[in-house]
């Protein structure tokens, strides 16, 4: 390809992406739709300028894997050891029941059951890129509903390497022949994922070690790059695609004590990049094809955001997830993403599809791209809307446990509820339990049960914003509540049923976001804790003390900033 065209491609790209993402910014919408939209308007079908097809593809692929790159480093092998269960139990679960939907689909509309089976292939993903870039902006990527879905992303794009390998060998062309060349595919991707947990173990830490002590900033970079690029194509070279090495790379990368600082070189690359990969992506969808087909492309995008939904929750459900993060997880992922591309394009130049299934199959995966930012924006207030109904909040909310925590419950009059068991809640729970405070608190991630306990606490599962768990908790019977949750619009909905259960209960609570301070005041919450203006203070407090001021004068400060910040005299009371 001429690099005037490729250089055109990128420049098309970045502008569109500019412009895309300011007026997105305007309509306080999430960046990312104003990528795609931006991506439409210049794209390879657009009238006027459009850019070439050639330089679309590498964009995508180039931005695609600088994105997974800097997602693989943000995470580390530990973390994705606990949720392979998930990814191998419920991924499998999940990409075959879409599989079976694909060839009952088929069987209705008189197609073949390979179309079907391919059709169901192409619905089971979702995007890694797209839901990784969304959890991170919200500051979710290490939430229970961030890693159930990464652990079910992590299975689809494994499932690419088989599907790619396997659905040829029983296409229309069908040959024995092709299923030694199967074997092979699967062993040399077997063999790839092996050495990669090898050298991330073993090579790599020393790799930076060595290289960090040469002390330049410029070989450290050059390193990383390198190895992204060396491992995404030897990934490509086994069969798994450049995404899923550079995937692969980011983890090697994670398990040294370089990983922060790689990190944070390679973010501006990967920000730069990820806007040009989402603008590509829209770049690919034509309108007039969408208008001819819309019946084909509505029943595939009802597959998507209903079944696909659906058959996500019930596998998490049935794997031990709360059902919040079941809800929230089965609308983030109920949209078709970046492999999905791959996969369509591979099968028509296979002849495997025809060009008119694959157009159908690409402008409902482009849609459901649109609409995913949206749907998982609104994910909380479904789930919030579906315990309301008592069957649902019981489902959702069941606990292995249950027993022994109500049996613990009729022999303990706790004093005060703590609603959410993440850090800040185990915080306030050693401070209350070495006063010799009885007191209970509920949460509905696992691993808030295996951290030590005291005999002044019991610990519950459930969703706090449920009325069904806050009833089995007694928390409107304490003397206190404490809603210690991150989420502003569940912090609300705690503090808003406890005061319809009990409206005299003094609560305090905490927000992430100094935005959600005034819809927690008005739901009734007597003093709004902002943990990032408290943290800011103590090292305001601390550092001018150092730098010689009086203590005093450096207090009455930050009684003046708390007034401007808080503006609420029972707040700054009891602070």
């Amino acid at each position: 390809m001429d690099g005037h065209i490729f250089l055109s491609g990128v420049g098309a790209a970045l502008v569109a992406g500019l412009v895309g993402g300011l007026a997105a910014n305007l309509a306080k919408l999430p960046p990312l739709v104003g990528y795609l939209a931006a991506g439409v308007v210049v794209g390879i079908y657009a009238p006027g300028f459009s850019a070439s097809p050639e330089a679309v593809e590498l964009v995508a692929e180039l931005g695609a894997a600088l994105l997974m790159f800097a997602v693989g480093v943000q995470f580390s092998l530990e973390e994705l050891r606990s949720v392979w269960r998930t990814a191998l139990f419920a991924g499998s679960a999940q990409i075959l029941g879409m599989v079976a939907v694909g060839a009952l689909v088929a069987n209705f509309l008189g197609w073949t059951l390979f179309q079907g089976v391919f059709l169901g292939c192409g619905l089971a993903l979702s995007s890694t890129a797209v839901m990784m870039k969304v959890l991170e902006e919200r500051g979710e990527l290490h939430s229970s509903h961030g890693k159930a879905m990464l652990a079910l992303l992590i299975a689809q794009d494994l499932a690419v390497i088989l599907m790619i390998a396997l659905l040829p060998a029983f296409g229309p062309n069908y040959s024995p022949d092709d299923f030694g060349q199967v074997l092979i595919a699967i062993g040399k991707a077997a063999l790839f994922l092996v050495g990669t947990i090898i050298v991330a173990t073993k090579g790599m830490p020393r790799i930076l070690h060595a290289v960090a002590h040469r002390r330049s900033r410029e070989l450290f970079l050059l390193t990383i790059v390198c190895s992204c690029l060396i491992v995404s194509i030897v990934a490509q070279e086994a069969g798994l695609g450049v995404e899923i090495g550079a995937f692969m790379a980011g983890l090697m990368i994670s398990e040294s004590d370089y990983a922060h600082e790689a990190f944070s070189q390679v973010r501006p690359l990967r920000d730069v990049f990820a806007s040009m990969f989402f603008v590509s992506v829209g770049m690919l969808l034509d309108l007039q094809s969408l208008v001819k087909q819309w019946p084909s492309v509505l029943a595939t995008l009802g597959l998507i955001l209903i079944v696909k939904a659906l058959l996500v929750a019930t596998v998490l459900l049935a794997a031990g997830w709360h059902g919040r993060t079941a809800t929230i997880s089965a609308l983030g992922l109920a949209h078709i993403g970046e492999f999905t591309f791959v996969l369509t394009t591979f099968g028509a130049s296979r002849g495997l599809i025809s060009n008119e299934m694959g157009s159908i199959i690409l402008s409902s995966a482009l849609v459901s791209l649109l609409l995913a930012p949206f749907l998982y924006q609104i994910s909380p207030k479904i789930y919030s809307r579906l315990i309301r109904w008592p069957a649902i909040a019981r489902l959702f909310n069941r606990s292995p446990r249950e027993h022994d925590e109500l049996e613990k419950l009729r022999a303990f009059h706790p004093q005060v509820a703590i609603l959410g068991f993440g850090r800040v809640g185990r915080y306030l729970s050693e401070a209350l339990a070495s006063m010799g405070v009885a007191h209970v608190a509920v949460d509905y991630d696992e691993t808030a049960f295996h951290h030590p306990h005291s005999d002044n606490v019991v610990v519950l599962y459930g969703d706090a914003s449920s009325d069904i768990v806050l009833q089995r908790a007694g928390a409107h019977k304490v003397q206190l509540a404490i809603v210690a949750l991150p989420d502003g619009d569940a912090a609300a909905m705690v503090v808003n049923r406890l005061k319809q259960m009990e409206p005299n209960l003094p609560i305090i609570a905490r927000v992430h976001r100094g935005k959600d301070m005034a819809k927690i005041r008005e739901a009734g919450a007597i003093a709004v804790i902002f943990g990032e203006f408290e943290a800011a203070s103590e090292m305001i407090r601390e550092s001018l003390v150092r730098l010689g001021f009086d203590p005093l004068q450096v207090m009455d400060f930050l009684v003046q900033k708390r007034r401007e910040q808080y503006k609420h005299p029972r707040e700054i009371d009891a602070l």
